[in-house]
């Protein structure tokens, strides 16, 4: 075993004090990701006299990714979620003590599938991707529909708010751009400043947005079957239709597998709520300006030696101009620029 298999099995070892004989193997990175270190692995141990085998999954912090989340907030969804309709992989291990992995890791089922580029110049899906696309629509308005009390997730970002969630998730990222702005970003303080100007009408019931709902970020089997939605470092209570913009940005749009208005009903008919158009449009703006924001962050983060991932510095340059292009391109459709 390599010494990270080592360690992974001790930690194990102590967190299951009925196992015995744990041995892990079979360790891999998975890369793609920029938020946090992914490793696939398998455990097995003897309990009660039967030899256990399991896939997992280990998420650790990495030194420095785009957007730095609260450590446990992915884990705490994913046991909250358990049960609700959307699918997750299941969590076993949280732990914050460095001590172990050398920074905070939790532990979760490795699930079947595969996930779909949404760069890729062919189909993604295997020919599955309409089947796949009223799936993404659907588990995106369950997830719209869950309330986040209920669940038990007032500790989310907003969870204690009523309204104004537009302005809080303003205020944040232009809080972000504040600290990761090595040049200034004119168009995206321009849209920063129209955004404040012109303020959506307020959602028909706060909601919990996954904050990073788009292609890439689920797996699918070969059955045509979205098997987990991941990635939730960015989850918050606030407008669905943060979600909903996110989903159809033309970086990564779902709406090549299906278009969008069908993909609207889908999300309508799971969430019980309708779509205001007009607070899709300042939610669209929105989305770009998010991203602009991040691409900042991941150039910054690379320019400064924190991390040295190409995916980091890469994503600064190709989806940053992207990002800025589309940010200015919106403006003008809202006639906010001369």
């Amino acid at each position: 075993m390599s010494e990270l298999e080592d360690r992974i099995a001790a930690y194990m070892a102590h967190s299951m004090p009925a196992a015995s004989d744990v041995v892990v193997d079979e360790l891999g990175r998975i890369y793609g990701g920029s938020s946090q270190e992914t490793f696939r692995f398998r455990a097995c141990w003897s309990e009660d006299g039967q030899g256990i085998e399991r896939r997992l999954i280990l998420r650790r912090d990495a030194p420095a990714g785009l957007v730095v989340a609260e450590r446990d907030l992915e884990f705490n969804v994913y046991r909250a979620l358990a049960g609700q309709g959307v699918p997750i992989p299941g969590v076993y291990f949280l732990e914050l003590d460095p001590k172990w992995l050398d920074r905070p890791f939790f532990i979760m089922d490795m699930c079947p599938g595969k996930p779909g580029s949404p760069f890729s110049p062919s189909d993604p899906y295997d020919g599955h991707g309409e089947a796949i696309g009223r799936q993404f629509w659907s588990i995106m308005g369950r997830l719209a529909a869950i309330d986040h009390h209920a669940v038990g997730l007032e500790s989310l970002r907003n969870g204690a708010a009523k309204s104004g969630f537009w302005s809080l998730e303003l205020d944040r990222w232009e809080g972000i751009l504040d600290e990761g702005e090595a040049l200034i970003e004119p168009a995206v303080r321009g849209a920063m400043r129209w955004l404040r100007r012109n303020p959506p009408p307020e959602p028909t019931k706060p909601a919990i947005v996954h904050g990073d709902y788009r292609s890439g970020n689920f797996l699918f089997t070969p059955d045509g079957q979205i098997s987990a939605i991941l990635d939730w470092e960015m989850c918050h209570v606030g407008d669905p239709l943060e979600d909903v913009t996110w989903a159809i940005d033309p970086f990564w749009p779902i709406t090549r597998h299906l278009p969008l208005d069908e993909g609207l009903a889908e999300w309508e008919a799971a969430s019980g709520m309708r779509v205001d158009r007009e607070a899709l449009r300042w939610w669209q703006l929105f989305s770009a300006v998010k991203a602009c924001v991040i691409w900042t962050t991941a150039a910054s983060s690379y320019a400064s030696g924190k991390n040295r991932d190409m995916t980091i510095a890469l994503s600064g340059i190709r989806a940053g101009h992207f990002h800025r292009d589309l940010t200015i391109k919106l403006m003008r459709e809202r006639g906010a620029m001369g």
